[in-house]
């Protein structure tokens, strides 16, 4: 496997020189959902195809991001299958916009195809909310199991409504706590720290919930933030924690894995109702077959992710997540609503099914 994924990436790395001309794929400092000041990585589409995807993601230009191990592994696979019938031009790195508005030009049809984290998802689909719930899910396991119930199922055919076709679901991971005052390790740790968070009301719960300060803070301005001390901590994937050099200004990394940060491919609906029957299905299963090539390589990287971060001076250190659970858990509540469809009811059988262990 380990051979495999090496080969694949120097594969992407050849397609993205040459479609840079020359640039290397390094980091980027631009945040994953900051659309300014990237430079796009694209693969040009063949002149004779009867179909193009414009495919666009909003995370960073480091090729070897799992996102875009997978986003080059779809665009591998629909072309090879299909014969060259389709070509797919990739946008990385926030080149078509942020995730809100990769998924309003999805759902306009100005892009044709994204891969994107659920951030702004529950305000086109308001049951997507559930996987925003902190503490809810034990293991990535667990999650691929939801993802395949009928949980999962319905949350994805809620797109349609909104002109999207849901394709599949691939992992960014959990999300981590770092600061640099003490080692997390359990909820009165948090204790007078200020961490900073996205505008977001469940981010600023969750965090005040576990004592600390919640600061809201625009992702451009963090890394100043935290090197004047401004806040003292922050919470990210690991990618990000690294991408972003967030070490060289914080000492403690948290495996609080307290948010899961779930990527998906969609499509315009009228696109993929538009293809004939064979390439719908086609284009299904290489997204199928694509996030499921990401997410065995995601755990790879995760590891290597954090081997990076220690070497980097970063104290690793576990956390009491069922001292958190207990102490978030009231936020569930405002969600049912929204994870229902209207129901909050619903909503709340759905997440007692999975707070019961059903789907670990």
């Amino acid at each position: 496997m380990k051979k495999f994924l090496a080969l694949t990436l120097a594969l992407i790395m050849s397609l993205s020189i040459a479609a840079c001309g020359g640039n290397n794929g390094g980091q980027s400092n631009a945040p994953a959902d900051n659309s300014s000041n990237t430079t796009p990585v694209q693969t040009p589409s063949s002149g004779s195809a009867e179909f193009t995807i414009i495919m666009a993601n909003n995370g960073t230009t480091d090729l070897e991001n799992p996102q875009n191990v997978g986003c080059y592994k779809f665009k591998e696979l629909v072309e090879e299958r299909s014969g060259g019938r389709i070509a797919v031009e990739l946008h990385i790195a926030g080149a078509l916009g942020g995730a809100r508005e990769v998924v309003e030009g999805v759902q306009l049809g100005t892009i044709t195809m994204g891969d994107i984290e659920n951030g702004p998802m529950d305000s086109f689909v308001p049951s997507s909310a559930l996987w925003n719930l902190p503490y809810l899910f034990s293991s990535l396991e667990e999650i691929h199991a939801i993802q395949a119930s009928d949980i999962g199922k319905n949350i994805q055919a809620g797109f349609e409504a909104v002109g999207i076709k849901h394709l599949s679901f691939n992992d960014g991971g959990f999300r981590y706590f770092t600061n640099s005052k003490r080692p997390l390790t359990t909820v009165s740790d948090f204790k007078g720290l200020k961490i900073r968070v996205m505008e977001s009301p469940i981010y600023i719960s969750m965090v005040e919930s576990m004592g600390a300060s919640a600061v809201p803070m625009a992702f451009s301005e963090l890394y100043t933030g935290l090197q004047q001390g401004t806040v003292d901590g922050q919470e990210n994937p690991l990618d990000l924690i690294y991408a972003q050099s967030y070490f060289e200004v914080q000492d403690y990394l948290s495996l609080s894995e307290h948010l899961y940060y779930p990527r998906q491919h969609i499509i315009n609906l009228d696109f993929y109702n538009s293809l004939p029957e064979d390439l719908q299905t086609l284009v299904q299963e290489c997204s199928i077959e694509a996030c499921e090539y990401q997410n065995e390589y995601f755990v790879e990287y995760t590891a290597k992710m954090l081997d990076v971060l220690k070497e980097k001076g970063m104290e690793v250190s576990d956390f009491d997540k069922v001292s958190a659970q207990e102490a978030t858990k009231g936020i569930w509540a405002n969600y049912y609503d929204m994870i229902g469809n209207g129901d909050a009811a619903a909503g709340e059988e759905i997440v007692n099914r999975i707070a019961s262990g059903e789907f670990q």
